[in-house]
């Protein structure tokens, strides 16, 4: 499989919305280090300090997609780990809430049993005295004696068997509780952890996005900085610089990592065209919606929540919302595939290394060495050239 460059990323947005900014503008109050415009009005008067100059706002401009490249890996994994104790939550609360149901059935069963040793005791204490044996004989016909004493041995068999089921069903009512209890208290533990999970990932797309809005405006100011030093324009700028940090990291970018020596074995059989045409077109139809940690539509999306729904769509279950669900949920259907083989509608699987355990992002290849994907804070939905960078060397197959 060919190589392909890592887009662009946050600073793709500036070339579409970009206009000429007038001299005189100032950068951005958070623009750290930035070149001013002071700056760049002295280089004007010599070719040299012009070029210097130059050279400065790329660095800038690449420096600002490195770090808006940081801050993104961080959110999505953040929103990876809030994804995971959100399913964890909801497994417990499912749990709880059986066993609470487990719970008030076994509570109705012993009622109901200790009613009836309740009335059989009452029929018992009917016939006066105390000894159900002496007063059926003292009552009894002689002639029908045997009758009698019958009569006493099979109340004697109903009162052990009702007493018993009693025993037993107060017995398992009290377990059932135990363990709805111990249920209950393991999902408000993990109800703590999802909120505190969500409440780090949400801080994390916060800075995210605040300072990808930064790198925006001073993004832009630097494109107008260099129009005005080249002569040329912000668009025409904007579109050089992006083609220029695609250059770069077409150069940078480290080769398809190498297939394990061991294979999924048997090897996963061609996928169902008809689910991953549906599951590619309802992924296409999300072009352009917003990224949105923990996003499961319709409006905005994260990773997994896009390719989750997108195969819901054609009636296959890929994994919970979270990466590390659905690349196990492929591994144990014997669903892995190397990233050599990959056909539309497999799914590219990034890790921290390349490594299972640290998950982040999850895309899907579409062909044409593409993929679709819900990339980070302030980066829509998008289709963009496969990337190997942190990329695990198995692509998941989800239709058999």
């Amino acid at each position: 499989m060919p190589r392909h460059h890592r887009p662009g990323g946050a600073l793709a947005f500036v070339v579409a919305g970009s206009v000429l900014i007038t001299l005189g503008v100032a950068a951005p109050a958070s623009a750290e280090n930035y070149p001013t415009w002071d700056q760049v009005l002295a280089a004007q008067q010599d070719e040299a300090k012009t070029q210097a100059e130059i050279s400065t706002i790329e660095g800038a401009l690449a420096k600002l997609q490195s770090d808006a490249d940081t801050l993104g890996r961080e959110a999505q994994r953040k929103g990876e780990q809030y994804n995971a104790a959100r399913e964890d939550l909801a497994a417990a609360t499912i749990t709880a809430t059986d066993l609470k149901a487990q719970r008030a059935n076994a509570q109705r069963r012993a009622a109901d049993s200790s009613r009836r040793a309740g009335q059989l005791m009452a029929q018992l204490a009917h016939t006066g005295g105390g000894s159900v044996t002496l007063g059926l004989l003292l009552r009894a016909d002689p002639k029908n004696l045997l009758e009698s004493l019958g009569t006493v041995s099979k109340l004697s068999e109903q009162a052990t068997a009702i007493y018993r089921q009693a025993a037993q069903d107060t017995n398992q009512a009290k377990a059932m509780g135990d363990q709805a209890n111990i249920a209950e208290g393991k999902r408000a533990e993990l109800a703590v952890a999802a909120k505190k999970a969500r409440d780090v990932a949400q801080s994390a797309a916060d800075a995210a996005l605040t300072k990808v809005a930064d790198q925006r405006a001073a993004a832009d100011t630097m494109y107008a900085q260099l129009a005005t030093l080249k002569g040329t324009t912000v668009a025409v700028e904007a579109g050089y610089e992006a083609g220029l940090t695609a250059a770069k990291e077409q150069a940078a970018q480290p080769p398809p990592p190498p297939t394990p020596p061991v294979s999924p074995n048997p090897p996963p059989a061609a996928p169902n065209s008809s689910a991953v045409a549906t599951a590619i077109a309802f992924a296409s139809a999300q072009l352009g919606k917003p990224y949105q940690f923990a996003g499961s539509g319709p409006d905005s999306w994260d990773c997994s929540g896009l390719t989750k729904a997108a195969y819901a769509a054609a009636g296959v279950y890929i994994g919970a919302h979270f990466v590390s669900s659905q690349y196990y949920t492929m591994a144990g259907a014997g669903r892995l595939v190397p990233l050599a083989e990959m056909v539309p509608g497999d799914l590219i699987f990034y890790a921290d290394g390349g490594y299972p355990g640290s998950f982040y992002h999850v895309a899907m290849y579409v062909g044409g060495d593409q993929m679709i994907e819900a990339p980070r804070e302030g980066i829509p939905v998008r289709i963009v050239n496969v990337r190997y960078y942190d990329a695990l060397p198995y692509a998941g197959r989800p239709t058999p």
